[in-house]
C-alpha cells in the first residue's frame, strides 16, 4: 500500500523529465523546394518555347516529309458537246430560181463537188443595164478630159462670137447714122434706135460670156470629180454582177455533210421545206449548212468567275458517255469576247469556249458523233517538275517571309531554306527554291495556331 502511492507519485515526474517527440519540419521544406523547382523549370521551358528555342533533338520535333519533283496540274471541268470544227452556211449568190439540184440534205459531198445551179435570166438583165450605164459614164469622163472642144463649150463660144460681131456692126452703123444726122439727111429717131440696139447687144454679149464661163466650169473641179466617181461606181457594180454570174454554179468549199440550215427569222422558209428545183431564192438566202466531219471540235460555256483561268491554246481532254473509254485531246482555239446571259434568273454571264481536237483515228471517227455530250477537262496550270508541300510545312519569319526546315538526307543537320509560294494545287501548295530531300512538318498544335514570328533554332542552319 505504501509502495503504490510512491509509484503513483513518480509517474508525473517521469513525464516531465522525458520530452515528447515533435514532428520533423525537413520533409515539408523539401516538398516546398521541389514545387518551387518544378515551377521554375516549367516557366523556363515555356519561356524557351515562346522564344523559338527547342532543346529537344530535331528528330523528335516533328515528322519529316520526303519531297521530290513531280507533275503539278490544275484542271477546270466543264460540260459541252461535240461540234464540227468547220461549219459554213451556203447562201444564194443572187436572186433567181433553182435550175438544177444535184444533192439533197444529209448527203456527204467532196470538196469542189457541184451542189446546184441557179437560173441567170434576171441577173443577165442587170448586167446589160449596168454595161450600158458604164458606157455612158466612160463617154462622160472622156468628154470631160477634152472639155474645151465639147459641144456645149463650142456652142457657147460661137454664141459669144456672134454677139461680139453684131455689136461691132451696130456700133459702125451708129457712127455712120450720126454723121448723116449731123448733115440733116436722117432723122434723130434713127440714131436713137441704133443706140438702144447697141445697149441691148452689150447685155447679150455679157450673157454670152457668162454662159461660156459656165460651160467651161462644167468640165473642171467638182463636176469632173463627180463624173469620175460615177464611172468608178458603175465599173464596180458591173464587176460585181459579172462575179455573181460566175457563181451561178454553187460548189462545196470543203468535204463534209450537208445539213438543213437554220433559217433566220426574216427569211420566208415556206414551212421550212427542203430546197427543190424551180424554187425561187433570194440573194443571201440560206441553202445548205455544210459541216466538216473529218475535223471536229467541242463547244462549252464558262462562267465569268472562272473565265480568268482560261487562255487560248490550253490543253484539253474530252470524254463522253457516248464514246466511253476514249479520251480526245485538243486545245482551246477561241474564247468569246461577248458574254451571254445565264438561263437562270440572276445568274452570272457565261462565255462560249471553242476547242479544236487533234485528228481522230478511224476507231474514234466511228464512235464520236456530232452533237454528243462531252465532259471537258481543261489544264489551267501545268508544271512538269514542281514541288508541292502541305500548308503545315511552310513557316514564316519575323518579316512574314515563308521558309521551310529542310534536309537533303536524314543524316544531315536541318537547315532553314527560304521559299516562294506559288499556286494552290491538288497536292498542296506549290513552292519554289526547294531541292529534293526532306521537309519538317509542324506539330499539330502549331497547325491550328496562326503562323508566329519564329526565331532561329540553335540546331538549324539558316540559308537563303
Amino acid at each position: 500500500m505504501t509502495e503504490r502511492p510512491g509509484r503513483l507519485s513518480k509517474q508525473p515526474s517521469e513525464q516531465l523529465l522525458v520530452p515528447k517527440r515533435l514532428p520533423s519540419k525537413r520533409p515539408v521544406r523539401v516538398a516546398v523546394e521541389m514545387v518551387l523547382y518544378l515551377l521554375v523549370c516549367s516557366f523556363a521551358f515555356l519561356l524557351i518555347r515562346s522564344l523559338g528555342f527547342d532543346p529537344s533533338p530535331a528528330s523528335s520535333d516533328g515528322q519529316w516529309l520526303p519531297v521530290q519533283p513531280q507533275l503539278l496540274e490544275n484542271r477546270l471541268g466543264l460540260v459541252g458537246r461535240i461540234e464540227p470544227a468547220a461549219r459554213m452556211l451556203i447562201t444564194a449568190p443572187f436572186e433567181g430560181t433553182v435550175r438544177e439540184l444535184t444533192v439533197t440534205e444529209g448527203n456527204r459531198v467532196e470538196k469542189g463537188q457541184l451542189l446546184l445551179t441557179i437560173n441567170t435570166g434576171q441577173l443577165e438583165i442587170q448586167i446589160r443595164q449596168a454595161y450600158a450605164e458604164l458606157l455612158k459614164a466612160q463617154s462622160a469622163v472622156k468628154q470631160m478630159s477634152d472639155w474645151e472642144n465639147s459641144d456645149e463649150v463650142v456652142r457657147a463660144r460661137r454664141a459669144l462670137a456672134n454677139a461680139e460681131m453684131s455689136l461691132s456692126n451696130n456700133k459702125s452703123r451708129l457712127t455712120e447714122t450720126r454723121r448723116l444726122f449731123e448733115r440733116g439727111i436722117v432723122a434723130r429717131q434713127e440714131v436713137e434706135e441704133f443706140e438702144e440696139r447697141i445697149n441691148s447687144q452689150e447685155l447679150e454679149l455679157a450673157a454670152a460670156k457668162s454662159e461660156l464661163q459656165a460651160a467651161r466650169d462644167k468640165g473642171q473641179g467638182e463636176n469632173r470629180q463627180i463624173a469620175e466617181l460615177e464611172l468608178a461606181n458603175i465599173s464596180a457594180r458591173t464587176k460585181t454582177l459579172q462575179a455573181l454570174f460566175r457563181q451561178h454554179e454553187v460548189y462545196a468549199p470543203f468535204a463534209g455533210v450537208l445539213l438543213r440550215p437554220k433559217r433566220a427569222a426574216f427569211e420566208d422558209s415556206e414551212n421550212d421545206a427542203p430546197l427543190q428545183v424551180g424554187q425561187t431564192v433570194r440573194q443571201g438566202m440560206s441553202l445548205f449548212e455544210l459541216s466538216d466531219t473529218d475535223r471536229i471540235g467541242a463547244v462549252t460555256r464558262v462562267e465569268e468567275a472562272d473565265l480568268y483561268q482560261l487562255e487560248e491554246k490550253m490543253p484539253v481532254e474530252i470524254m463522253g458517255d457516248g464514246f466511253e473509254g476514249i479520251v480526245l485531246n485538243g486545245q482551246i482555239s477561241n474564247i468569246s469576247s461577248q458574254g451571254k446571259k445565264a438561263d437562270m434568273y440572276g445568274g452570272s454571264m457565261t462565255y462560249d469556249v471553242t476547242v479544236s481536237l487533234d485528228p481522230l483515228s478511224p476507231e474514234q471517227q466511228a464512235r464520236v458523233r456530232i452533237g454528243m455530250s462531252a465532259r471537258l477537262s481543261i489544264v489551267t496550270y501545268r508544271s512538269e517538275e514542281g514541288f508541292a508541300l502541305p500548308p503545315e510545312a511552310v513557316q514564316y519569319d519575323e518579316n512574314g517571309e515563308p521558309f521551310v526546315i529542310h534536309r537533303q538526307s536524314m543524316d544531315e543537320k536541318p537547315k532553314r531554306v527560304a521559299v516562294k509560294i506559288g499556286r494552290a494545287v491538288l497536292q498542296g501548295v506549290e513552292v519554289f527554291g526547294l531541292e529534293p530531300g526532306y521537309v519538317e512538318l509542324l506539330k499539330e498544335e502549331m497547325e491550328v495556331a496562326p503562323p508566329r514570328l519564329d526565331k532561329p533554332r540553335s540546331d538549324i542552319r539558316v540559308e537563303g
